[in-house]
């Protein structure tokens, strides 16, 4: 009895001792884009127009991979974005590069953020929905279409490989 008693107390306290997975803990590892939405403003004939895209397909290839040690992001998204902005259309969609990245917790008071640093621009991400095997991000980034530079409100969502 003094043997299961003691067992028990040792098991507790290491599970006590436990660290809590960081915001790099949990974001880390491979994910596969299978959400994509994006809301803005186009200018059409000198009106602006809502613009809403929805993917229409996305291909398995579509992935980010995110890794602590060494830190290191990969990424490929290649899709077709159904997109209505006074009419409805498809719109092809790629994009692929690599960099680092790093996370800055809320704390409660601010969302979470991932920041993508390539060589070329540093994106934050906001974290709307992270969960074991599921996250949702969102960025406001600048897109050229159709000669127009326009700011997309853009969403993804992950499914963890």
């Amino acid at each position: 009895m003094k043997k299961i008693l003691a067992l028990a107390v040792v098991v507790a306290l290491a599970a006590g001792c436990t660290k809590d997975p960081t915001l790099a803990d949990r974001m880390e590892g491979d994910w596969l884009v299978n959400d994509i939405t994006a809301s803005g403003q186009i200018t059409i004939l000198g009106t602006s127009v809502p613009l809403i895209a929805n993917d229409k397909s996305i291909t398995s290839t579509s992935t980010f991979t995110m890794i602590q040690e060494p830190n290191s992001a990969t990424y490929s998204v290649d899709a077709v974005l159904e997109v209505s902005a006074g009419t409805t259309f498809d719109f092809p969609w790629q994009q692929s590069g690599s960099g680092t990245w790093e996370t800055i917790p809320g704390n409660g008071i601010a969302p979470d953020s991932v920041y993508l640093v390539t060589d070329s621009s540093t994106t934050k991400y906001e974290v709307l929905n992270l969960l074991d095997n599921d996250v949702r991000l969102r960025t406001l980034t600048a897109v050229d279409f159709q000669g127009q530079g326009i700011n997309l409100l853009l969403e993804m969502g992950f499914a963890r490989q």
